[in-house]
């Protein structure tokens, strides 16, 4: 990715910029303007195909408008940019990841545009809760058991008590909550809905931890383990496309990864930001970013994955003060 010469910003300039995303502007005037820019550049932690899918789609849409996407984990991306930014380095025009806790942090020091969701039409028909000071929720990453057909048998797991079957013991493999912000949010749920109990009789169950769903998930799918937890359609899918006899449930309880989309403040290209931050909530913008694996923020877009029945709001930023007692019961040092 051409970093634009890292983009280094003189404190004047910066202070200067903090306006400069002029978002009273139409977004067709925008969308005009932004051809004219440095490429657009968009950091994302959302999975490659959907970032490329969303990325070719934009394209077509406003061809004038060059745009580089550059990808990595959440944890590893929000590390880059919060680096970068305290280096006085801005390399992104926008950045979707799913951890409000550096979300937060990037509003107060003061990384990200602020506005209102009227300031954009496309957000028009977004509900109040997916939204807050110019960060929305792009899409959701619902979490589930991945199993191997070929190992569970005739009666696969639907249900998170099915994972304390006798026959799973030793066979499943586990996110490391540590690592990943929403596995914690999982296992937090689940105590509170099921009780502490249920997340003893887990550990019980002697799962292999990992640092996070992918590798567990392709042990699982090369037959070493039968089931893969948490875990998401993002992860599976490539592995089932390759002939993997791997599947996929969402039981009704549970809740997902949370991808936000916020603007830089000072980017390089603020007219061509507005108008893809505008896209990425238009229909064509939706279904390309989360296509069949994830799950819009907008209930009446076609051919949308339904939320499940008792989604439950991950509440990352409230997760520090459970991790001791969550890791405790799952037996995990």
């Amino acid at each position: 990715m051409n970093h634009r010469c890292l983009r280094i910003l003189p404190l004047i300039a910066a202070l200067s910029s903090f306006s400069v995303p002029a978002l009273s502007e139409s977004i067709e005037e925008s969308c005009k303007q932004g051809a004219s820019e440095p490429p657009l550049v968009w950091y994302s932690s959302q999975d490659p195909s959907r970032n490329t899918a969303t990325v070719d789609a934009f394209s077509k849409a406003y061809p004038g408008i060059k745009i580089e996407m550059f990808r990595l984990t959440t944890g590893a991306l929000a590390a880059r940019y919060a680096s970068e930014r305290t280096a006085g380095v801005i390399n992104a025009d926008l950045i979707s990841v799913g951890d409000p806790n550096f979300i937060n942090t990037g509003f107060d020091k003061g990384w990200f545009v602020k506005f209102e969701k009227p300031d954009l039409p496309a957000l028009a028909k977004l509900d109040d809760k997916w939204f807050h000071r110019g960060a929305a929720v792009t899409g959701n990453s619902i979490l589930g058991i991945s199993y191997n057909v070929d190992l569970v048998g005739s009666h696969p797991p639907k249900t998170w008590e099915d994972l304390l079957r006798p026959e799973f013991k030793g066979k499943i493999t586990l996110g490391d909550p540590r690592n990943v912000p929403s596995y914690l949010a999982l296992y937090r749920i689940l105590r509170d809905e099921l009780g502490p109990d249920y997340l003893k009789a887990l550990a019980a169950q002697q799962p292999v931890l990992f640092e996070s769903g992918v590798p567990g998930t392709q042990k699982m799918a090369a037959g070493e383990y039968a089931i893969a937890f948490p875990n998401s359609l993002s992860v599976v899918n490539p592995l089932k496309a390759q002939g993997a006899p791997v599947e996929f449930v969402v039981p009704p309880l549970t809740t997902g990864n949370e991808y936000i989309t916020m603007i830089s403040e000072g980017a390089d290209s603020p007219k061509a930001a507005k108008c893809f931050y505008n896209f990425l909530f238009t229909d064509t913008g939706q279904k390309a970013y989360t296509g069949t694996i994830a799950v819009s923020p907008f209930p009446h877009l076609a051919g949308a994955t339904a939320m499940p029945a008792q989604y439950k709001d991950p509440k990352i930023t409230e997760l520090p003060k459970h991790a001791k007692d969550i890791l405790e019961l799952l037996k995990i040092q």
